[in-house]
């Protein structure tokens, strides 16, 4: 699980970033890399839970609240009912678009390019691939993050399906 400070080490809010990328260095640059990581690991869930291995997503919910995962979790009983598990693994190009590091409700936004070429529905009794015809491989997505607590959570993932990156 992912904690952060919410500021800097002096205790102060920080600062926001609203166009381009966030910032690298410093208190924003370090809580950067925070929430980058709860990123990267709420998708490590993901895959551990649709291979079978968290059925349940017991480890998602460590990483995300809110519309993301509920997603995730209406992902895993579809793919439950059809009797699918998910073999291999995502490719990802994560960025931290913003952070919001003022006030009380603090937030983060990162762009990714997710590549699924590599990740196949699959059969687990046998193995056989069943990936639904003319799916969409790679796609720019965007995920919103934020710290519910002490704690960075993914709380909203949109993917663009109507186009490629």
């Amino acid at each position: 699980m992912s904690t952060a400070p919410a500021g800097g080490s002096d205790g102060s809010a920080g600062t926001a970033s609203t166009a381009g990328p966030a910032p690298t260095t410093g208190a924003p640059g370090a809580v950067g890399r925070v929430v980058l990581r709860t990123y990267q690991d709420w998708w490590a869930a993901q895959v551990s839970a649709y291979s079978g291995a968290d059925p349940n997503g017991a480890q998602v919910r460590a990483y995300s609240n809110g519309t993301a995962l509920g997603n995730v979790l209406l992902s895993l009983h579809s793919l439950r009912e059809a009797k699918l598990v998910m073999t291999g693994k995502p490719v990802l190009s994560p960025v931290v678009q913003s952070l919001e590091l003022n006030g009380s409700s603090q937030s983060a936004v990162i762009e990714d390019c997710v590549d699924v070429s590599g990740w196949h529905q699959s059969d687990p009794s046998d193995g056989s691939l069943k990936d639904p015809p003319q799916r969409l491989t790679r796609y720019p997505a965007q995920a919103v993050l934020r710290l519910d607590g002490s704690i960075w959570m993914v709380f909203e993932f949109n993917r663009e399906a109507g186009r490629t990156c």
